[in-house]
């Protein structure tokens, strides 16, 4: 044993350092620590680079903004008060930008302290200072000739200075052009001030598409004829030149229709000085008054609207869709039978599908229909109260209905409630519906466009 360590020893031995280095004593004993406090909002900055070599004296300019979440500033509130970032673009490619970032558990309460020694006196200052990280961006979008660079150079970081220290408004408006904008096609020379901006070749598609399409979308007023000429009512004579002419009588009431019209009842009774009764209240109340004036036409008109608001009364409700159907042939001859078969056969093969069923639509065309001939036997002013009732709608509704033929529906005026002898408090129930040119036809709804 004694052989073994001597030779271990004897070869330990060398010229091999110890593993103590001797470190040179400083020259000052003491050192003097002092804390300067954070009384002033521009601390010193410590700036990381993680994965980046900056290029030497390049210029960082400082921004300064009020802080959100105030979590470090318990103790210190100069240097808490405020967040501070750095900034540059006078690289030609990359933006650079610091900010204080504070990423995993705890980071956000870590602060960071700067000492100054001076050997001369042998103290020593400590001081908080600021961490921010530095990261670089390649910019976005290349320079298109020299006067694009001189006219956007930087744009991509004024938006991010925008984004970071802007307000609201700014803010959103900054997003709205970077989700909107357009990429150019990026080409080694200028591009004349005369020529549009070339797109890329997917850009370029899609708006050629959408040129394409627009092309063949049709107008609005196109989509405004297309749904008036859908809608459930009689078509208007658009380049009529009196109300007479707007609804002519022969279309609302149909070919042969009104010679199937007798009158001399009416005429007789009338003559005689005898009450003429009837289910509709609208044709009650004129009847007497039409009738002496001998009109013969517009006399065989009031009995077609009679006969159209009594098939009216007889229909049977679906309960789908506000549909409704024509009864059995045998309770159509029992209701309606003093009219006669041809008469009932020709309005419910027109106002009904295959002479049964009423759609919701042809119920509308029907009451439409019915409208517009109350207007021409009223001389085209007409108190829609009666019709209201003879209907069984509501006031909302029959005032609809008018004006979906094109009419003025308003309340009557103080002469006007005199002719029709009603009260004030009487006329809230009471609207009147005038024909008057140019027609005034429901306008189609747009919806407006949601902002972002």
């Amino acid at each position: 044993m004694s052989e073994k360590k001597r030779k271990r020893a004897s070869h330990d031995t060398g010229d091999r350092p110890p593993k103590k280095v001797n470190i040179e004593e400083p020259s000052v004993e003491v050192v003097k620590v002092s804390f300067l406090p954070d009384e002033d909002e521009l601390a010193p900055i410590v700036a990381f680079t993680p994965g980046l070599t900056l290029p030497p004296n390049l210029p960082l300019r400082p921004y300064k903004k009020p802080r959100k979440n105030d979590t470090s500033s318990i103790g210190r509130p100069k240097i808490g008060e405020s967040e501070y970032l750095l900034h540059t673009f006078a690289h030609p490619k990359i933006d650079y930008i610091g900010r204080e970032e504070a990423v995993g558990e705890g980071q956000g309460l870590l602060k960071h302290y700067i000492g100054i020694f001076d050997e001369r006196t042998g103290k020593l200052e400590v001081t908080r200072a600021r961490k921010l990280v530095l990261r670089g961006s390649v910019r976005a979008g290349k320079d298109d000739g020299e006067a694009q660079v001189k006219g956007h150079l930087g744009l991509s970081a004024r938006n991010a200075l925008g984004l970071e220290f802007g307000s609201k408004k700014s803010q959103r408006a900054i997003e709205s052009l970077s989700k909107n904008a357009i990429s150019p096609l990026k080409t080694g020379r200028a591009a004349p001030a005369s020529s549009q901006l070339s797109l890329d070749p997917v850009a370029s598609a899609v708006v050629s598409s959408m040129a394409a399409t627009a092309s063949s979308m049709p107008t609005r007023e196109a989509l405004q004829a297309a749904v008036d000429e859908s809608k459930p009512r009689p078509q208007p004579n658009l380049g009529a030149e009196t109300p007479t002419d707007v609804y002519p009588i022969d279309q609302l009431v149909g070919p042969g229709m009104l010679r199937q019209m007798t009158i001399k009842e009416w005429q007789d009774a009338v003559e005689s000085r005898e009450d003429i009764l009837t289910k509709s209240r609208f044709v009650s109340n004129r009847v007497q008054k039409i009738v002496p004036n001998g009109d013969v036409r517009k006399i065989k008109t009031l009995k077609y609207l009679l006969f159209l608001l009594e098939w009216h009364g007889v229909l049977v409700a679906t309960g789908k869709g506000g549909g409704r159907k024509v009864p059995e042939r045998e309770q159509l001859r029992e209701k309606l039978g003093a009219w006669g078969s041809e008469l009932i056969k020709q309005v419910s093969n027109r106002f009904a599908e295959g002479g049964r069923l009423v759609s919701r639509w042809q119920l509308d065309n029907l009451i439409t229909h019915i409208c517009a001939l109350a207007l021409a036997v009223d001389d085209f002013t007409t108190d829609v109260h009666d019709i209201k009732e003879d209907l069984r709608l509501e006031n909302k509704d029959i005032r609809k209905y008018f004006r979906e033929i094109g009419a003025h529906v308003v309340s009557p005026t103080e002469i006007e409630r005199a002719k029709l002898k009603i009260g004030k408090a009487e006329a809230a129930a009471h609207h009147l519906a005038k024909l008057r040119l140019p027609l005034q036809f429901p306008k189609m709804r747009v919806l407006a466009a949601k902002r972002l």
